[in-house]
């Protein structure tokens, strides 16, 4: 079986009638699917960032000896070449 970015499935699913009625209304009949995908994906995406930040969070803190993180970042990378090689000690 071959695979394709365009790959579909079908899915039958339940939703409150108040927001199919919205869904008709705003959205084109032929741009439903597609509207209902990418809300999925948006929602997937947020859950699985919420979940790596919680993650982050568990873990200790590094760089201690660096009072401001970011003002060292924004100065890292106004540093060029070797000059920042040198800096970072590489």
């Amino acid at each position: 079986m071959r695979t394709t970015v365009n790959d579909t499935a079908r899915l039958n699913i339940l939703m409150p009638h108040r927001l199919m009625k919205e869904l008709k209304k705003e959205i084109p009949p032929r741009g439903k699917s597609k509207f209902i995908a990418e809300a999925v994906d948006e929602k997937l995406s947020r859950l699985k960032r919420e979940r790596a930040f919680k993650e982050l969070a568990k873990l200790p803190p590094t760089f201690t000896d660096i009072p401001d993180g970011a003002e060292y970042i924004h100065k890292m990378r106004r540093l060029e070449g070797k000059e920042r090689e040198k800096h970072l000690g590489v």
